[in-house]
């Protein structure tokens, strides 16, 4: 039932909107090598080592939050100062990152852009969640995939140099990195390429995100919402 229904949604959508486009816009060779399928699988254990190190800074973060013993609106207040103070450095922090991810899958900057805005990103999503900000957290963590995944292209790009190689690495590492944290590997990598359109990527994400989500799981046992569950559960305790 939820297949069919998705599907006449889509079909709905298309139908009103004939010249609607995938959320992601990406201009990526369809010729694929041993190579880059050995650089996604290579992302895939990356994201199982980084996916519970993220869910960690955020459970830190929140308990951090919880120490100053602020009143709930304190403590948004905090968390909206701290993201204010980010935007000072760089506007990019702002929003859910969408339009981050679209410029960086479209034209990928160098490594000091990409480290300096994935840091920023990084402390206002640790913020914004630690504060209790209803924001979310399925697109942030789509951001610092992606981020993972072209800084990972910069180090691996003096052995295999290749034009697509910070945009394939940098949606493996969305892909990667969504199933590290959700621990639902079959989601993420075809969520990844519907969302951008690029289905030849599927057998090597279905690999990688596996293996993501197996390594995550052994190091981490909750997926990020099982996380933000018991946290929610612990701030209603304390209050």
């Amino acid at each position: 039932p939820v297949v069919i229904a998705a599907v006449v949604a889509l079909l709905t959508t298309r139908l009103l909107s004939p010249g609607a486009n995938t959320l992601y816009q990406v201009q990526l060779s369809e010729l694929l090598t041993a190579v880059d399928y050995s650089l996604i699988v290579g992302m895939g254990l990356l994201a199982g080592l980084c996916g519970p190190l993220l869910m960690w800074l955020m459970t830190s973060s929140h308990s951090l939050f919880l120490r100053l013993k602020l009143s709930p609106p304190w403590q948004l207040a905090l968390g909206g100062l701290i993201v204010g103070l980010l935007s000072l450095l760089t506007p990019k922090v702002w929003g859910n990152g969408y339009s981050v991810v679209q410029g960086f899958l479209l034209s990928p900057p160098l490594l000091p852009v990409i480290a300096g805005v994935f840091i920023c990103k990084l402390l206002a999503v640790l913020a914004s969640s630690g504060s209790g900000a209803p924001g979310g957290v399925f697109t942030p963590t789509l951001f610092v995939g992606m981020a993972t995944g072209m800084l990972f292209a910069q180090i691996v790009a003096l052995w295999f140099p290749g034009s697509d190689a910070a945009i394939l690495l940098g949606l493996a590492g969305m892909a990667t990195m969504l199933a590290a944290t959700t621990h639902a590997p079959i989601m993420s990598a075809l969520m990844v390429c519907e969302m951008t359109g690029q289905y030849i990527l599927l057998p090597g994400l279905l690999i990688a995100c596996v293996i993501a989500s197996v390594l995550s799981r052994t190091l981490r046992h909750d997926s990020i919402y099982g996380q933000h569950t018991a946290e929610s559960r612990e701030v209603d305790v304390l209050r």
